[in-house]
């Protein structure tokens, strides 16, 4: 079954950053390091900048294609510095941020690995970074030397940006997109956004590392200052600031639109039942877009109530599907309509068939496809594949795309219905035990209401040895004893084999800000199977059960 969005124009990205610098729109950005708290940029002031970084660029030798390497933090230097990047016709390669769990030294290694692939001899980071970025590639500068050079050059390049993913599967992997590819994706954002996109205002804590944070809740909102009653300013803030920051800075400024992936809405939902951001006004939000991650029904209820009491409308509550390869947004569910889940028997979708069922698995609708982007999905469940103009030109290096007649296959799994996507979860991360296939986000849902942590906390990975092992990671000032939660992984096993016929063969538990993730806050699960199978994980007690149980 396959849906698609209505077509888009042919613009390069830096063409409608152009028109949009000619506007009165504003960047305002947060926390930055050794400087005022907040520092308010006009849009047309950072696009003069940019001739700045562009004629930096053009004389340090780099000539039109050529790739310079970009570590984003949310600082207008660092915005020029991409800008100025592509205004010089140069590919822009934004390098991934650290994800929780890797060393310095591991990152500078994996920094250094993506400067000899791409052949990569200028990288610019922020002053804070240089130590980090020290001997990745042949010259590592201070983005403000770009962006303060002496010389403009009022250039008109389209260069094109290779999007480095935040690693939550394994293998970081380069996503090269064109100019067009990119305008494409931004212009059907904004136009799926409808109504909310009229004086937008935008608030985002995601890092700039990540598609989400750079393509939808940066470069979107830019654009949308140079349409008729368009954007009026985005403000940004480092990721670390998010759960005490998010929200009051969403109030402060009025926003209208802002970005999450799921977790985040667990979290803050805690936050504020524990009765945090007194003064909140959310009531100015209409669409807050949720996605980078599955989206579940149980997280966007939590969520609505407890915002509710300070003027949150729940309809403006989005649920999104979208992966770097086509820039950011495949489909979307636009402001105003409710979202809408099924359930369904996990029985069958382990047989790639599709039941509804009152007490199964409940999945959420992401939307249909954003202008210019088709999807399909081949039988009633199964990969997603994606065709559209803002799909990459391809992987960097020696990692090969799934093509299939012109699709792009992903490792997704969905059902379409009613023109709808319905994500299932990652080929990878599917479990196959016994005879059963098993999906992690429906064992995890299970197994986090026995231990009395959110889904947050609580992952589920193949074992390597036929079975599978729920991990739980402690909330920081939990109190349980050690003995207490030996216990609570009994109960969750038996609740396991109750529930989905098969228990794992460990529950370990691991002290907080221990799960590994990215920059963005995803799991990454990839790095959690590893560190499992190596014995490298930080296990504060376990509880072995040998091999998987079937049966009742």
């Amino acid at each position: 079954m396959d849906v698609s969005g209505p077509g888009t124009a042919g613009a390069t990205l830096t063409e409608l950053l152009e028109c949009a610098a000619s506007g009165t729109g504003v960047a305002r950005f947060l926390g930055l390091p050794g400087g005022p708290s907040v520092q308010q940029v006009p849009f047309a002031q950072l696009w003069r900048r940019s001739e700045a970084a562009a004629a930096y660029f053009r004389e340090s030798a780099a000539s039109p294609g050529e790739p310079v390497g970009l570590l984003m933090t949310a600082a207008p230097d660092c915005l020029a510095a991409l800008l100025g990047a592509w205004r010089a016709g140069l590919t822009a390669v934004s390098l991934p941020q650290p994800g929780r769990g890797v060393t310095a030294v591991e990152h500078r290694a994996a920094l250094a690995e993506i400067c000899r692939r791409m052949e990569i001899a200028l990288v610019a980071v922020p002053g804070s970074a240089l130590g980090l970025a020290e001997g990745v590639a042949r010259h590592v500068v201070d983005v403000a030397a770009c962006a303060g050079f002496g010389r403009r050059w009022e250039a008109a390049g389209a260069g094109d940006l290779v999007q480095f993913s935040s690693g939550s599967t394994g293998t970081v992997k380069g996503v090269h997109l064109t100019s067009r590819a990119l305008a494409a994706n931004v212009l059907a954002l904004l136009d799926r956004l409808g109504s909310a996109a009229e004086g937008l205002v935008c608030c985002s804590w995601c890092p700039l590392s990540h598609d989400m944070g750079l393509v939808a809740a940066t470069l979107a909102p830019l654009v949308g200052m140079g349409r008729p009653c368009g954007a009026r300013e985005v403000t940004l803030m480092p990721p670390h600031w998010f759960l005490r920051s998010w929200l009051p800075v969403c109030s402060a400024r009025s926003a209208t639109v802002t970005y999450t992936p799921n977790f985040a809405l667990d979290l803050t939902a805690r936050q504020l039942r524990a009765g945090g951001s007194p003064g909140c006004d959310l009531s100015t939000l209409r669409a807050v877009v949720v996605g980078a991650e599955p989206v579940r029904g149980e997280s966007l209820r939590r969520f609505a109530a407890a915002t509710a009491p300070y003027g949150f409308d729940e309809t403006a509550l989005c649920p999104g599907y979208g992966m770097a390869e086509v820039s950011v947004a495949v489909s979307l569910v636009a402001p105003a309509r409710h979202w809408t889940s099924v359930r369904v028997d996990t029985a069958a979708l382990g047989e790639l068939r599709w039941e509804p069922a009152p007490t199964g698995l409940e999945l959420v609708s992401c939307g249909p496809p954003v202008a210019g982007v088709q999807a399909r999905v081949p039988g009633r469940v199964g990969r997603i594949e994606v065709s559209g103009d803002c799909l990459m030109t391809g992987y960097t290096g020696d990692t090969a795309p799934h093509w299939s007649d012109g699709w792009l296959v992903t490792d997704d799994l969905a059902t379409v219905q009613d023109g709808e996507l319905y994500i299932v979860g990652r080929a990878d991360d599917v479990i196959l035990t016994a005879g059963r296939t098993l999906y992690p986000a429906d064992l995890e849902a299970t197994a986090s209401g026995i231990l009395a942590i959110g889904t947050d906390h609580c992952a589920v990975v193949a074992d390597g040895e036929g079975g599978y092992v729920v991990v739980a990671e402690r909330r920081r000032n939990d109190s349980q004893s050690l003995r207490s939660w030996q216990e609570a992984c009994r109960r969750a096993r038996r609740r396991l084999v109750e529930r989905h016929g098969i228990g794992p063969s460990a529950g370990i538990v691991i002290p907080p800000g221990t799960m590994p993730r990215t920059s963005s806050g995803k799991l990454q699960r990839t790095r959690l199977r590893s560190l499992y199978r190596h014995d490298q994980l930080s296990e504060e007690t376990a509880v072995r059960f040998g091999v998987p149980h079937r049966g009742g």
